[in-house]
């Protein structure tokens, strides 16, 4: 019986190890980091709550030109945000960190993308991931808690972020995730032509070649076909959020077939 139980832990070792190796030493794709923090203002429903998005891009990177310590200070102060914008006359503050318009790549700390590895190969294991490669987060469907009526009116008045996509080719196909820590709201997700698509307007237009939209989900991934290098994701969350920190998590990965 012990001998078995060593042959087991040695296969699950293999196992994890392999796919250690695989994601650091032969992943040829960039991985672009970043994060967007809102603080709502008291026109909210959902006062004094904040929503903050984890975003990881990816993608197939063509040239990995490393940017220097100037021109990387110069982009964060182009394109990072730091801003009071407002939704359906809302007002709310909006801060985008570590923004490089998918010009930089990030390099994981091997100790923690070590532990990120095996916690996905666990979660993989017990039916939560679909994909045992750590590159590709695709967690299992989860609708939301919250009743689809219910959700439908009060999304209407939500707050929308737009997250953009870091691609390599015109047209391209991309895996994704998204992911709330909320159980008791629910998400609806588009992946839009661009950062122009408002989900109120009549001609909302969104991707329908693949899973390319989910309403009401907790957790929802999908694979979106022929999307443009303009596109992304525009998700959208019910003004009714009662955490002090509402967390989305965001999983982009643009397919290399």
């Amino acid at each position: 019986m012990r001998k078995i139980h060593y042959v087991v832990l040695t296969i699950i070792g293999i196992i994890i190890s392999y796919y250690i190796v695989t994601a650091f030493v032969l992943q040829q794709q960039a991985v672009n980091k970043q994060s967007i923090y809102v603080h709502l203002q008291q026109d909210w429903k959902s006062y004094p709550g904040n929503i903050e998005y984890e975003i990881t891009n990816v993608w197939s990177q063509q040239q990995k030109i490393p940017l220097s310590s100037k021109e990387r200070l110069e982009l964060s102060k182009q394109n990072n945000v730091d801003e009071v914008q407002s939704q359906h006359g809302k007002q709310y503050i909006l801060v985008h960190n570590s923004n490089s318009n998918c010009r930089d790549s990030w390099e994981p700390h091997y100790a923690r993308f070590g532990a990120d590895t095996l916690r996905h190969y666990i979660e993989y294991v017990g039916g939560l991931q679909k994909n045992p490669d750590p590159n590709i987060t695709l967690y299992t469907l989860q609708y939301s808690r919250q009743d689809r009526l219910v959700h439908e009116s009060e999304i209407k008045t939500g707050y929308a972020q737009f997250i953009p996509v870091c691609a390599s080719k015109d047209n391209t196909s991309f895996d994704y995730t998204v992911k709330i820590n909320d159980k008791n709201v629910g998400f609806d997700v588009y992946f839009v032509p661009s950062i122009k698509q408002n989900y109120l307007d009549d001609n909302f237009e969104y991707y329908q070649n693949g899973e390319c939209s989910g309403k009401n989900y907790e957790r929802f991934s999908g694979t979106c076909n022929d999307v443009g290098k303009e596109s992304g994701l525009l998700i959208i969350l019910p003004d009714t959020m009662n955490l002090p920190l509402t967390k989305v998590e965001v999983w982009l990965y643009e397919k290399s077939g």
